[in-house]
């Protein structure tokens, strides 16, 4: 990306990164990959492919056989089939092909906010600046985010559903403000309670995420 070696950064608050599959109106799931993805994990979940100068993915290959276990004994060979009388051959008429859900690139991050505020805290800054560079990247192009602000389940629903829209617009005003990424490719929504990562654990931290979702040109 630029020219220049994808190395992950020590303090990063990433919580989550996500290439999945959404049928129209389904929610994609989100999908841990540790507290410190790299930049070009990032590149891969909101732009679906990494860049030249990131390193492949490793593969966990299975284990070895164990030379200490017996082998399994070899399956029997099935009889012979009878061989088929010929008969008339249907060919089913040929039906267009379903329409194919396009994969939803998302990715969720753990954005810390000044307590029931909108302000972002310093400590924070460094993985939107990791964002920023995904976003201006030439692999990027003329991409279009949307900004998705979640809070948890404490408090009631009209207060969270403003603060979470009231945080998604900062995080979107330090992108277009600090690394002047073109304010028409940004959107900012919010949630606030209603998408819990875990709906299971309302109040846990994890709710309280952005998501950034790759729109498209």
């Amino acid at each position: 990306m630029r020219g220049r070696r994808c190395r992950p950064v020590a303090g990063m608050l990433v919580v989550a990164v996500a290439v999945a599959v959404a049928a129209p109106g389904a929610l994609a799931q989100t999908v841990p990959l540790g507290p410190n993805p790299s930049e070009c994990e990032i590149q891969a979940a909101l732009l679906g492919v990494a860049g030249p100068d990131c390193p492949p993915l490793r593969m966990r290959r299975p284990p070895p056989p164990d030379p200490s276990q017996p082998a399994p004994p070899p399956l029997a060979a099935p009889p012979p089939a009878a061989p088929a009388k010929p008969g008339p051959v249907a060919v089913p008429a040929l039906e267009p092909p379903p329409d194919i859900a396009k994969p939803t690139l998302r990715a969720a991050f753990r954005i810390e906010f000044a307590f029931n505020s909108a302000v972002i805290r310093p400590e924070s800054r460094a993985i939107l600046d990791r964002v920023a560079a995904v976003m201006t990247g030439p692999e990027a192009g003329k991409a279009r985010f949307r900004i998705v602000g979640h809070t948890d389940a404490v408090g009631g629903d009209a207060a969270n559903l403003a603060l979470s829209e009231r945080r998604a617009r900062a995080v979107a005003a330090y992108l277009v403000e600090t690394h002047r990424i073109a304010p028409e490719r940004l959107e900012a929504s919010g949630r606030g309670l209603r998408e819990l990562l875990l709906p299971d654990q309302p109040k846990a931290a994890a709710n309280r995420r952005v998501e950034i979702i790759n729109l498209g040109e």
